[in-house]
């Protein structure tokens, strides 16, 4: 797309709903996300359920990342499961998509719907979700991380069994 093109500066007045749903059906998959990294790190950190809102409130989305990262290292004698730490990366990338979706500058024109973000460091504008159906892939990808990470966690989990029932005591 050119730059400053007659397109891209005409308003697009007409039916939304396509990129509203797009924007929707993302922020619904990212808080899912999110939801579920706390309660790993809560299963993980055996923070009783009645204690869940007051301490887990606490951790922002890349906190909870690098949460589980450090619990990871822990649980495996020194350098977190790589499986997990790649899925924890993926995780933080999409994060950078959603301060996108959220804090970016959306615009609808006849050149086509996208979100310009600028950078904190950079100070420099991005585009984001240029194309027809953008925020659905990134949903998809959601999707898939969720189940990838339920999945690498639990084998983490079977894996280390015998080690952690010898290492953590009973909270009460």
């Amino acid at each position: 797309m050119k730059e400053n093109s007659l397109a891209d500066i005409i308003a697009f007045e007409g039916d939304k709903s396509d990129l509203f749903r797009e924007i929707g059906r993302f922020v619904f998959e990212y808080s899912r996300l999110e939801d579920e990294l706390r309660t790993h790190l809560r299963r993980k950190a055996q923070v009783p359920f009645d204690f869940n809102t007051p301490i887990m409130s606490a951790f922002d989305f890349a906190r909870l990342c690098n949460a589980l990262i450090a619990v990871s290292e822990i649980e495996e004698d020194g350098k977190p499961d790589p499986a997990l730490e790649k899925l924890l990366k993926q995780a933080l990338k999409i994060n950078e998509k959603r301060v996108a979706v959220v804090h970016g500058r959306w615009m609808s024109t006849y050149a086509g719907d996208r979100a310009q973000h600028v950078s904190r460091s950079s100070m420099k504008p991005t585009n984001y979700f240029e194309n027809e159906g953008d925020l659905d892939e990134q949903s998809d990808a959601i999707v898939k991380l969720r189940a990838d990470l339920a999945e690498v966690i639990h084998a983490g989990n079977e894996r280390r069994r015998p080690k952690i029932a010898k290492k953590r005591r009973k909270i009460d």
